[in-house]
């Protein structure tokens, strides 16, 4: 029923009943207004009929033809000139016709010729800068709700092309892992085949919606790091810590994914030194913050790139404007991300 009102709407708007509705409230307005001053209600509504043909004439030239024609292609000189001419023209005429009716019933004593004038000119000047005022204001809100349709359009368009790149990232290096442990170690293969048919489920059932429960990010987290364990075994040391209430809030699907991937791919593999790899989780108050630090090969300068991060950046950008910050911390023997979220 709601659809059916809201097209009917749509219909009414496009052939303009509206605006029979403006021009009966301008009738009843002005009948209802000079009443007292006419013994003949006829009469009073022949002379309204005037005053609607000429305001109605000169509104629809103005706003139909001048306005697209010359305001709106920023030719001022000329709409300025038409204008004054539309003004001039339609209130001479007004006022002619006015001043005839009333001599017709000997009333032309009521008022001057210049008097007559005067009000032809205030009557068409309120009249047609008060409905081309509102004409432009409808315009303004119509164009600001289009815009802003077309940029919520946009921005969606542009997320799930995001997701979809972060997905197909992601499962690349997790195959790249399963088929070195198939090699090596069937059964841990076969681990390996376990967590990530959980890590595929996750991503086709659970992250198709716009947000998701912290605690399955973080089950997805963990998951992701037991997959890498069975493939890393004893050269990495990995620690998760969490502190606070992790629960109870939403947050992006696959936001914190990319930077435990970054730690994997850039964590040093050195005999001499301890390679580590850490993930804390916290919650205070409105804020959530995730940091992600990991080892580096001595000497060597640690990267902060891949699709997978520079996506998740963008992601960020468009999800979370002036709500979150990314600080990257890059020493000699470490790297460090940290992800912080304002909820709320």
């Amino acid at each position: 029923m709601r659809f059916r009102l809201s097209t009917l709407l749509q219909r009414l708007y496009r052939i303009k009943i509206h605006h029979v509705a403006i021009w009966a409230g301008y009738f009843g307005f002005w009948i209802l207004f000079y009443k007292g001053y006419y013994s003949n209600i006829w009469h009073l509504f022949f002379v309204t009929t005037i005053y609607f043909i000429f305001n109605a004439s000169s509104f629809y030239l103005t706003a139909y033809y001048l306005l697209p024609a010359y305001l709106n292609k920023r030719k001022y000189g000329a709409f300025a000139l038409y204008l004054l001419i539309i003004f001039g023209v339609f209130s001479t005429g007004l006022a002619t016709c006015i001043y005839a009716i009333l001599r017709y019933n000997s009333m032309e004593a009521m008022l001057s010729k210049f008097g007559i004038l005067q009000i032809s000119f205030l009557s068409i000047l309120t009249t047609v800068g008060g409905l081309t005022a509102a004409k432009l204001v409808v315009e303004k809100i119509r164009t600001d709700r289009l815009h802003q349709r077309l940029d919520r359009e946009r921005i969606e368009t542009e997320l799930q092309y995001l997701k979809a790149q972060v997905n197909p990232h992601f499962l690349f290096n997790a195959i790249n892992s399963v088929y070195f442990l198939i090699k090596k170690d069937p059964n841990k293969g076969a681990d390996n085949l376990i967590k990530l048919s959980d890590l595929l489920r996750f991503q086709l059932y659970d992250c198709s919606t716009d947000a998701i429960d912290i605690e399955k990010e973080i089950a997805n987290l963990e998951n992701y790091i037991s997959l890498e364990q069975l493939r890393k075994g004893k050269k990495v040391d990995i620690s998760f810590h969490r502190s606070g209430e992790l629960s109870g809030f939403q947050i992006a699907p696959f936001l914190l994914l990319p930077f435990l991937e970054n730690t994997f791919k850039h964590v040093s593999t050195t005999h001499m030194n301890g390679n580590t790899i850490t993930i804390e989780l916290i919650k205070e108050e409105d804020n959530f913050k995730a940091r992600f630090s990991n080892t580096i090969e001595p000497g060597k300068e640690a990267l902060v790139g891949g699709i997978g991060l520079k996506n998740v950046m963008r992601r960020l950008e468009l999800l979370y404007p002036a709500r979150h910050t990314i600080t990257i911390h890059s020493h000699p023997a470490t790297f460090e991300a940290i992800l912080t979220l304002t909820l709320t």
